[in-house]
């Protein structure tokens, strides 16, 4: 979908369309649920993350205005999703659906198939967890940060946005950051070795 595209379906989303936001949620679907799941590692709250992503997205798509062009749309939706996996660290038991509502037009992908999927992934690539685990000890920015450079492949001036940062500040955590994780897999490295193993 190219950024024509996507300004046009949010065009028509604002002006209640809902079968413009399903084609939104469409393509979004899968870039948010697997950040969402890299972040948490767990199938079903990252379900209940990504649900609350596109429901907070859709009350909120009359607010939302171009600033960056091409980058502007993505980097608010994944705003929404990174303070959506904020708020779960912080409530971690307490985390629900923000609203179920019948009244929404649009479908989630199979439940089913969806954790199937997730559950292969990580079968298949071990270090996936142990890295991911590895990132959790960091501090809540660095981790922002690493899965939005590293993992999501998003650019220092989306990521500045998503994070209400200048992007030089963002330059200097993301070194950081790296430093901070190499420690920690340093520090770990026998630990992660052997949860290696057991997988």
């Amino acid at each position: 979908m190219d950024i024509e595209e996507i300004k046009d379906l949010v065009k028509r989303s604002q002006e209640k369309d809902k079968d413009a936001f399903s084609r939104l949620f469409d393509f979004y679907y899968d870039k948010i649920i697997n950040y969402v799941f890299r972040r948490t590692l767990d199938v079903e709250y990252s379900k209940d993350i990504t649900s609350n992503v596109f429901l907070k997205a859709l009350d909120n798509i009359n607010s939302f205005k171009w600033k960056n062009g091409i980058d502007s749309f993505n980097a608010w939706i994944f705003k929404i999703a990174t303070n959506e996996i904020n708020q779960y660290f912080r409530k971690q038991n307490r985390y629900k659906l923000i609203i179920d509502d019948p009244e929404i037009r649009f479908n989630l992908k199979s439940e089913d198939n969806l954790a199937f999927e997730i559950e292969k992934k990580v079968d298949n690539d071990k270090y996936l967890i142990i890295l991911s685990k590895a990132i959790k000890e960091l501090k809540p920015i660095y981790q922002d940060i690493l899965h939005l450079r590293y993992f999501e492949e998003m650019p220092y001036n989306e990521i500045s946005e998503i994070l209400n940062k200048n992007e030089s500040t963002v330059r200097v955590y993301a070194k950081r950051a790296i430093e901070e994780l190499e420690r920690v897999l340093k520090k770990d490295a026998i630990n992660f070795i052997n949860y290696g193993r057991t997988i």
